[in-house]
């Protein structure tokens, strides 16, 4: 098990207590001065201090790699905010096939306020010792080397728990994704997660611009981050209010990924906002056929819980479609019996004639 370190003192324990079963703990510290290393090496971890400059994710992780044993067989990589769910290892080894090169898993990344996971998808970050390499300044992703032949086992059994530290800064992801989409235009994900970046930035423009440049891109091919970049899209439009052009991208993310949950409940909540109930509860319509779950991370929660049926329940109240915003409602409640917002809703629908 591997990672980089930079002030991670309050995850050291529970860090290495997931990974206690593995045979070999190596983290690679660019500067910590919070006790991270004192803690680590403390608890029988292999500590080394490295030093990346100008700083990118992708050269740090290569660092954390090369400092495994030659003769490792799988090597996982667990950031600090990370944990192995316990029964890993035997997992991992059932599942863990002659010739396999790389293991996906269920990761989950966020959790709500009952403590429940939110959103899960698959990770990819389990894989063989040798023939692997990080690319990519920020949101770095390991690709098979020239000459590597992927074998790809699935084990949903095998998880991965993230929990986030929201007190570190995200601001250097822009300049570093922005670097990457100049090391390599061509690459449809480093253009996504520009545009997806410059979108959190507030730069709507820019977002857009850079968001109809990774679909315009040869290979962006993949309909799931298709359809998002299309929502991003809307979204921008949406906080500059130009509805029109709203709308429009997000009808062209339905057509992109129709079978995408997300892009359909997305739609319906804009018809509510915009007050087109009809068109509202049509979208809603849509997103609760779709059943099958995405497993990569264009899965939008909302999309998932308790959003479609308590949008739903509120465009056919306004539609003239009682016993509909009962029947939906009911089930947002079913759901979240303790929020209040939809209880106060009850108190208008439930009681509707």
């Amino acid at each position: 098990v591997y990672t980089i370190a930079l002030n991670e003192a309050q995850f050291v324990e529970r860090w290495t207590q997931s990974a206690a079963e593995a045979d070999y703990l190596v983290v690679a510290d660019t500067g910590s001065t919070d006790g991270t290393i004192e803690k680590l090496r403390a608890a029988g971890v292999d500590v080394r201090s490295i030093s990346i400059t100008p700083w990118r994710f992708d050269h740090a992780r290569n660092a954390s790699l090369a400092l495994l044993p030659a003769d490792a067989d799988v090597c996982i990589s667990l950031d600090m905010d990370e944990v192995l769910v316990p029964g890993w290892r035997q997992t991992l080894e059932a599942a863990w096939i002659p010739g396999t090169t790389r293991m996906r898993y269920t990761y989950v990344w966020n959790w709500d306020k009952n403590g429940k996971p939110k959103t899960h998808f698959f990770g990819e970050k389990i894989h063989h010792r040798h023939g692997y390499v990080w690319r990519h300044p920020a949101h770095e992703t390991l690709y098979p080397q020239v000459g590597t032949e992927e074998k790809v086992v699935w084990c949903e059994a095998l998880r991965i728990h993230h929990h986030a530290d929201d007190s570190k800064s995200r601001g250097q992801y822009l300049g570093l994704l922005e670097l990457s989409t100049k090391e390599d235009p061509a690459d449809a994900r480093c253009a996504h997660y520009y545009g997806r970046e410059l979108m959190f930035h507030r730069d709507y423009d820019a977002a857009i611009t850079e968001l109809q440049r990774h679909l315009a891109l040869p290979k962006a091919t993949w309909k799931a981050e298709r359809a998002a970049s299309l929502r991003f899209i809307a979204h921008c439009h949406k906080k500059c209010e130009r509805f029109t052009a709203a709308r429009s991208a997000l009808l062209q993310a339905c057509a992109e990924a129709p079978t995408a949950r997300e892009s359909w409940h997305e739609l319906a909540k804009f018809c509510m906002e915009q007050k087109d109930w009809s068109g509202g509860v049509w979208a809603v319509y849509r997103t609760l056929d779709i059943t099958q779950m995405p497993r990569d991370h264009t899965r939008d929660a909302s999309a998932w819980g308790v959003g479609p049926y308590d949008v739903g329940s509120i465009c056919a109240y306004y539609n003239r479609q009682p016993e509909l915003a009962r029947e939906w409602l009911t089930k947002a409640l079913e759901m979240e019996p303790d929020n209040p917002r939809l209880i106060k809703n009850g108190g208008w629908i439930l009681e509707q004639k």
